[in-house]
């Protein structure tokens, strides 16, 4: 998964925190502030935003979420909503605005995002893209996805939802050796994580698969406005092709529709779409990400 003071005063509207900007529950934007298919990853962002060891700034055409920390899915623009007029000063402004603080924030850009043009303009201003995120979706009445197949799992599997520190390390070490992620990183995520609610009732609940009582895959799910969205899907390298990360997702969306979700979606990376077509989802718009072009 994954502050500081602008470098100059913007010209634009000035940025707010999320804790006084207009929001919704769990500090997601209200409802009209975004919409589509990339709801549920921006409403995900801003509720990551209300932790204390992040920032999020919101301002009428942007949000921006910045943590002192490489980890993904923080340093990222989200829910640009900008005019075609005038968007290359106006690009020129959030710049100056990110400089010093995020300066080498990726854009996540939606089929909600405006303007059209918005990624040939970033890529003008020395951004690339990197592989986009595929949008899938499942719905309620299409049920959970099969665990029976080739690859289930066997005995000795427990799925239980993460309800205290210690598990949720034990969830976080899963992504540590899932994506070779760097201790600093993982223990960031931790301490993000972990100062965000793990009641039974929050809008964002993990799961662990273990095995003989060791943690082999994780999932998480966060409800907001009706939807339910599926983030954090890992299995430890030694342990894949088993079917445990289906099991993960499963007791994730059975927790998304307990709660009265009607849909739930996911982004997938290009590799995996196929995994996620057989568990049920249906392939949606593409989410476009870019980031700085790195200097020569």
């Amino acid at each position: 998964m994954s502050h500081g003071p602008s470098s100059r005063a913007p010209s634009g509207p000035r940025p707010v925190d999320s804790r006084s900007a207009r929001t919704g529950p769990a500090g997601a934007p209200s409802a009209g502030a975004l919409a589509g298919p990339d709801s549920n990853p921006c409403a995900y962002l801003s509720h990551l935003g209300t932790s204390a060891h992040v920032r999020l700034d919101r301002e009428p055409d942007h949000a921006l979420l910045t943590a002192p920390t490489v980890a993904r899915p923080f340093n990222t623009v989200f829910a640009p909503a900008f005019a075609v007029e005038g968007l290359d000063r106006r690009l020129r402004e959030v710049a100056d605005t990110h400089a010093a603080r995020a300066p080498a924030a990726m854009w996540w850009i939606g089929p909600s995002s405006t303007p059209a043009a918005l990624p040939e303009a970033l890529v003008a201003r020395g951004y690339e893209r990197i592989s986009p995120v595929r949008l899938m979706s499942a719905s309620r009445e299409a049920g959970l996805p099969d665990s029976t197949g080739p690859d289930r799992p066997g005995g000795g599997v427990d799925v239980r939802p993460v309800t205290c520190r210690e598990e949720l390390a034990d969830f976080v070490a899963v992504h540590l050796a899932a994506y070779a992620m760097a201790p600093e990183e993982a223990h960031f995520t931790l301490r993000v994580l972990g100062s965000l609610s793990l009641a039974e009732d929050a809008p964002l609940r993990h799961f662990l698969v273990r095995r003989a009582g060791t943690a082999l895959a994780a999932a998480s799910v966060f409800a907001h406005d009706g939807l339910g969205g599926l983030y954090n899907i890992a299995t430890v390298p030694r342990a894949r092709r088993m079917g445990l990360a289906t099991l993960a997702t499963r007791a994730a969306l059975a927790e998304a529709y307990g709660r009265g979700v009607r849909a739930v979606m996911l982004g997938a990376e290009p590799g995996a779409v196929g995994m996620y077509r057989r568990l049920g989802f249906r392939e949606g718009a593409e989410l476009t990400r870019l980031v700085p072009r790195p200097s020569r």
